[in-house]
């Protein structure tokens, strides 16, 4: 394969990384074919491998490069282009169709599963402020002194409890991140070992 038919096939299988990356991908690929100096029908496969298996080491390595500069970042922002990045990973290599779309919905699941629960310990937490409030609120208006003190207690101790729960879903929030990016992280890892020992 010629370096033209190879910058192409290479540039068709990149087409779902962002246009930075793509672009520097091809760049860098081009430059590095001829440094070669190939006669113009010079095979590039020989020295570089299949235009799929440069694409699959192209994706590892953007995959992980993404996950390093979003934990940099420390924010959320960007999470999902990593998610989406893997999930290219896992369609460019050499297994079968049925085992990576099992492999991609697993992995989803565990993702939903785990976002469920951080979505339910906000919930809470909101629901256990505004009761709280408004257990409070009540207990200004109620007869009696000691009856006041009762339930505006009971409104403050509620507000507590609905603060716990938002500090919670916050940190629950960033384990759930961290533990994310370092599975995807590990799995770009043994995926570029593996690609380095072929």
């Amino acid at each position: 394969m010629n370096k033209q038919a190879f910058m192409q096939e290479l540039e068709y299988r990149l087409r779902h990384l962002t246009d930075d990356d793509r672009l520097d991908a091809l760049e860098y690929y081009s430059e590095y074919i001829d440094d070669l100096n190939l006669p113009p029908e010079g095979d590039v496969c020989v020295h570089l491998g299949t235009p799929k298996e440069v694409a699959r080491q192209i994706i590892a390595q953007t995959t992980e490069r993404k996950i390093e500069e979003q934990q940099e970042k420390k924010t959320t922002k960007g999470f999902g282009s990593i998610v989406w990045l893997a999930i290219l990973g896992i369609f460019a290599s050499p297994i079968a169709i049925p085992l990576a779309i099992a492999a991609v919905i697993i992995f989803l699941s565990f993702i939903i599963v785990i976002g469920s629960v951080v979505f339910a310990f906000g919930v809470a937490g909101v629901a256990c402020i505004a009761a709280g409030l408004a257990t409070t609120v009540i207990g200004l208006v109620s007869p009696g002194f000691a009856q006041k003190l009762i339930v505006m207690g009971s409104g403050l101790f509620i507000c507590g409890l609905g603060i716990m729960f938002m500090l919670l879903t916050s940190l629950l929030a960033k384990l759930m991140v961290k533990m994310i990016s370092g599975i995807i992280r590990k799995m770009a890892r043994r995926h570029a070992m593996k690609k380095m020992n072929q």
